[in-house]
C-alpha cells in the first residue's frame, strides 16, 4: 500500500476532491463565513480552540479563492500551525478530525502529508494540497440559519432566566406569608421544593436546555397563582371576621356611621386614629375634595413639608404630573394587591402606596440604605413610583432587569442631573395594553 492510499485509511485523514466551488453568495466574503461560524458555534458544537484554528485557516486563504469556479485551500504545515497555537502536532490533527466529522472541511492530501500549493498567472490555485474549505461555501446558507436560530434561542433563554429570577423572589415572598398564615402543607411544601430546584448562580445549557428553562418558568407561575389564591381565601376570611366598629365608611353619604373625627378634612391612616402629613405630590390629581391642604401635626412644622417636597419631588422627577390612579393602573397585579393590603378596608392613597413600596423594595432585593437614600433624595412619592416601575420591569417579557438595586441607582443618578422623568415612564406604560397579570 503506497503512502497516498495509507493516508486515506488514517482515522484523522480522508481525501477530498479539489473541484471548483459554486462560490459564496453575491456580496459575501470570507469574513462573512467567519461571522456565521461564530454565531453558529454552539449549534455546531465547535469548541473555542477549534473555532480559532478554523478562523486562522480561513484567513490564510485569498479572497478570490471563495469566488465561483475556484476552491479555498489552506496549506499551512501542521508543525507551523502547532507552533502558532502553542500546541502539539497531534492536537492540530484532532482539530481537523473534529471539523471533518462535522462536515466543515475536507482534505486534498499529497500522500506524504506535505501541504503546498501552486498558482497560475491569474492567482488561481491549480495544484493545492491541504485543508479544503469548500464545504463552508456549500453550507454557508445553512450555517447562517443555524446562527440565527442559536441567537434567537439565546435571547429566549436570557429572557426566561430573567423572569425566573424575578418569579423566584415573588414565590419566596408568598411562601413566607403562607407559613405565617398556616396554609396547607401541600401548597407550601410544593413551593419550597420548586424554589430548591432553581440553581443559585447560573443555568448551564447542558443541565438546563431551553425547554427545561421554559417549563420551570411555567411551574413558577403556576405555584405563584396557587399561593396567591390560597392567601386570598385566608385573608378574605380574616377580613370578614373583623368587627365593623371603628371602620371608616367612604362610599356612603350616611357619615353618622363613621367614628368621630374620621370625616374631617384631615387625611388619616386606615385605622382612623392617627393624622398623617399629606404625602401626595403637589398638583397631583386623585385626591378627595377639600384635602389639598396638608395636615399640620406636631412633627410637621408649618410650611416646611411643602417646600421640601416641592424641591425634592418637583421638576427633578416629574412626580407632580402623576395621579395616584395612574400609578395603580401601571402597577403589576402583585403591587396592586400590596397597595390594597396596606390600605386595609379604606381607599388606597399615596400613604398606602408608600408602605407597599417599602414592602416590595425589601423582597425585590433593595437594601435598606438604598431605599432610605432614594426617599431622602427624590421624596417618598417619587421613590414609591420608582419601585412600582422597577418591579414592573423585572417581569418584562422582552427586556427584564435582573438587578433592581443597580437600576434604582441609575435612576438616582439621572434625578441628580434633572433627567429622571417618571411621568413619561408612567404615561408610556398607560399607552400599552395592560397585561392580564403583572407576573407575565
Amino acid at each position: 500500500m503506497d503512502a497516498a492510499e495509507a493516508a486515506k485509511h488514517r482515522r484523522a485523514f480522508s481525501s477530498g476532491i479539489l473541484v471548483p466551488s459554486i462560490g459564496l453568495p453575491k456580496g459575501k466574503t470570507k469574513i462573512d463565513v467567519i461571522k456565521a461560524l461564530k454565531r453558529a458555534r454552539r449549534a455546531l458544537d465547535i469548541k473555542p480552540a477549534v473555532l480559532a484554528y478554523l478562523e486562522h485557516q480561513i484567513c490564510m486563504t485569498q479572497a478570490e479563492d471563495w469566488e465561483q469556479g475556484r476552491a479555498p485551500v489552506a496549506y499551512s504545515r501542521v508543525k507551523t500551525l502547532a507552533a502558532h497555537f502553542d500546541v502539539e502536532d497531534r492536537t492540530i490533527r484532532n482539530y481537523e478530525a473534529s471539523l471533518a466529522r462535522k462536515g466543515l472541511i475536507l482534505w486534498n492530501d499529497s500522500g506524504n502529508h506535505r501541504r503546498y500549493a501552486k498558482r497560475d498567472e491569474t492567482g488561481k490555485l491549480v495544484d493545492a494540497y491541504g485543508i479544503v474549505l469548500t464545504p463552508l461555501i456549500e453550507r454557508f446558507a445553512d450555517i447562517e440559519k443555524m446562527g440565527e436560530a442559536d441567537a434567537a434561542d439565546l435571547q429566549l433563554r436570557s429572557s426566561e432566566i430573567g423572569r425566573i429570577r424575578s418569579l423566584r423572589r415573588v414565590l419566596s415572598y408568598l411562601a413566607e406569608h403562607a407559613h405565617a398564615h398556616d396554609l396547607s402543607a401541600d401548597v407550601t411544601c410544593s413551593a419550597e421544593k420548586l424554589l430548591q430546584r432553581i440553581p443559585g448562580r447560573s443555568f448551564s445549557k447542558k443541565a438546563w436546555p431551553t425547554i427545561a428553562v421554559c417549563s420551570l418558568r411555567l411551574d413558577l407561575e403556576s405555584a405563584i397563582a396557587r399561593l396567591k389564591q390560597a392567601l386570598t381565601c385566608v385573608l378574605d376570611q380574616e377580613i370578614s371576621a373583623q368587627a365593623e366598629q371603628g371602620f371608616r365608611h367612604q362610599y356612603t353619604e350616611d357619615t353618622r356611621q363613621n367614628p368621630v373625627g374620621t370625616c374631617s378634612r384631615e387625611r388619616t391612616l386606615p385605622d382612623g386614629d392617627e393624622v398623617i402629613g399629606q404625602t401626595e405630590p403637589a398638583n397631583a390629581g386623585g385626591m378627595e375634595k377639600g384635602s389639598r391642604g396638608r395636615a399640620q401635626g406636631p412633627d410637621v412644622p408649618t410650611g416646611a413639608q411643602d417646600s421640601q417636597d416641592t424641591e425634592r419631588s418637583g421638576g427633578a422627577t416629574g412626580i407632580e404630573h402623576i395621579r395616584f390612579d395612574q400609578v395603580t393602573d401601571v402597577a403589576s397585579e402583585l403591587m396592586r394587591e400590596l397597595i390594597a393590603g396596606e390600605a386595609g378596608q379604606g381607599r388606597g392613597n399615596w400613604s398606602s402606596l408608600d408602605s407597599a413600596a417599602a414592602t416590595a423594595a425589601a423582597w425585590i432585593g433593595v437594601s435598606p440604605s438604598l431605599w432610605a437614600k432614594l426617599r431622602g433624595e427624590i421624596g417618598s412619592a417619587a421613590a414609591a413610583v420608582s419601585i412600582v416601575l422597577v418591579e414592573r420591569r423585572m417581569t418584562d417579557p422582552d427586556n427584564p432587569i435582573s438587578s433592581p438595586g443597580a437600576y434604582l441607582r441609575g435612576m438616582l443618578a439621572r434625578a441628580g442631573r434633572g433627567q429622571l422623568h417618571l411621568h413619561r415612564s408612567v404615561f408610556g406604560l398607560l399607552k400599552q395594553a395592560q397585561p392580564e397579570s403583572g407576573l407575565t
